[in-house]
């Protein structure tokens, strides 16, 4: 009876133990989500609160500049001029005059408020002289402008230096890329000729990243603390979009049916080889020809599109589509319609230490994204646990890489708004603006 009894007691307490084990592993359970709920209301009060203090700011600035905007790279054409025409508008927004001055293959007049954009139209067929003849319409419109402040790239530094000389006017070197890589001698000398000569005569440098600070320094010898990182800004085309509920339909929307059931990675970006992406085909191919639950969307246009089409029909592949270039307004809809991004660059010169607006966009619509390890993408990643960096480009990394990615979305999405919020906070339109601000009324 005694050993029964005892046996029944043991057993009790054996019971009473499971019990208080699951009561405790509920209770941290239950913790860390309450801890997790907190964090989004507080990143949420945040944002809020830096876009409120932005607002702040900028209604404090008590007297208006003219800011005249001078480009000769018709990046008004290009795709990283949605990003440019949204940092000057909202540079524009904060009681500056802004006006931009530019060349375009078709001429075009706008003015929105304290916002302006006038093109000239530059014809190809005799570069020097379609030069020449721009210099000539620039200087013109700066004689009666009188700017305040010429922010103006390297291309159009002998103009800023003529009406230094005149006006006295105060001027900021833009400066977006580098000329460099092959057959680009001669602009790389000319780039460094300017920024020696805009030491002396140039107030202030912007670089879109402070490894390319750090360049523009040595090549010019500009004391690094004349330079300004102003990064590449997010579009007014993601700024405003919302997020559909059901990335499904989005993928319906845009014809991409064949997808309906497949982990789609997406590329975005002018499609030629040296940027890699012939590459990314290859090693894609290679490493998921035969999976149908993984598939890869090529979104853009360029000279290697052709190159794409051959090789994937020579080679059967079914899993690659290309779906062209889309309008601005739609691409925020192919990164939903995506899982991950993949950014796959060589260690290259040219891209090294850019910022990549492409990464940004897909970070701020909290995507995950496989990226080459460059210092300019790991800049822009800061630590996000959302981005997964290729130290080598062969198939065996890449399918890895992208395996274990693909593998573990869910539990990489809880740090999606904490990214976004990152990438809100450093590369937003208005916030990238404000410090622009804040450059120019330093000048």
């Amino acid at each position: 009876m005694r050993e029964s009894e005892q046996l029944r007691k043991n057993t009790m307490s054996a019971r009473a133990r499971r019990v208080l084990n699951n009561y405790e592993r509920n209770r941290r359970a239950l913790k860390k989500a309450q801890l997790k709920t907190e964090k989004i209301v507080w990143i949420g009060n945040s944002a809020r609160h830096f876009m409120h203090r932005c607002k702040e700011v900028a209604s404090m600035r008590t007297r208006s500049r003219r800011v005249v905007v001078l480009s000769g790279g018709q990046w008004l054409d290009r795709l990283h001029g949605t990003s440019a025409l949204s940092l000057f508008k909202s540079l524009a927004s904060q009681s500056y005059r802004v006006e931009i001055l530019s060349n375009s293959h078709t001429p075009r007049r706008l003015e929105i408020g304290s916002f302006s954009i006038l093109a000239l139209e530059s014809k190809k067929n005799v570069p020097l002289l379609t030069r020449i003849s721009l210099f000539r319409r620039f200087f013109e419109y700066l004689v009666k402008s009188k700017p305040d402040v010429l922010i103006f790239d390297y291309m159009n530094a002998p103009i800023f230096l003529l009406f230094r000389a005149f006006l006295k006017t105060k001027g900021i070197m833009l400066i977006l890329s580098r000329p460099v890589g092959p057959g680009r001698w001669l602009h790389f000398l000319l780039f460094r000729l300017f920024l020696m000569l805009g030491k002396l005569f140039a107030d202030a440098f912007t670089a879109i990243s402070p490894f390319e600070a750090r360049e523009y320094s040595r090549l010019g010898g500009i004391p690094i603390d004349k330079i300004t990182v102003i990064p590449s800004t997010i579009g007014e085309n993601f700024e405003k979009f919302i997020p559909p509920n059901n990335p499904t339909e989005v993928r319906s929307k845009l014809g991409l049916n064949a997808l309906l059931k497949k982990k789609v990675a997406i590329y975005h970006g002018v499609l030629t080889e040296e940027k890699g992406v012939m590459k990314l085909v290859q090693v894609f191919s290679e490493s998921f020809k035969n999976d149908d639950k993984v598939a890869l969307l090529i979104v853009g246009d360029g000279p290697a599109r052709s190159t794409i089409e051959n090789y994937v029909y020579r080679n059967g592949i079914k899993n690659i589509i290309l779906l062209g270039r889309l309008p601005s307004s739609e691409v925020p809809e192919a990164l939903v319609a995506s899982d991950l991004g993949i950014i796959l660059h060589p260690d290259d010169p040219r891209w090294r230490y850019q910022c990549n607006i492409k990464m940004v966009e897909l970070l701020f619509m909290g995507k995950p994204v496989l990226a080459s390890d460059l210092p300019g993408l790991r800049w822009i990643g800061a630590n996000s646990s959302l981005v997964a960096y290729l130290r080598q480009s062969d198939s065996g990394s890449f399918k890895e890489e992208l395996t274990k990615l693909l593998s573990n979305l869910e539990e990489i999405a809880v740090d999606a708004i904490e990214t976004r919020q990152n990438m809100i906070e450093r590369f937003s339109s208005e916030s990238v603006a404000l410090k622009l601000g804040h450059l120019i009324d330093s000048c």
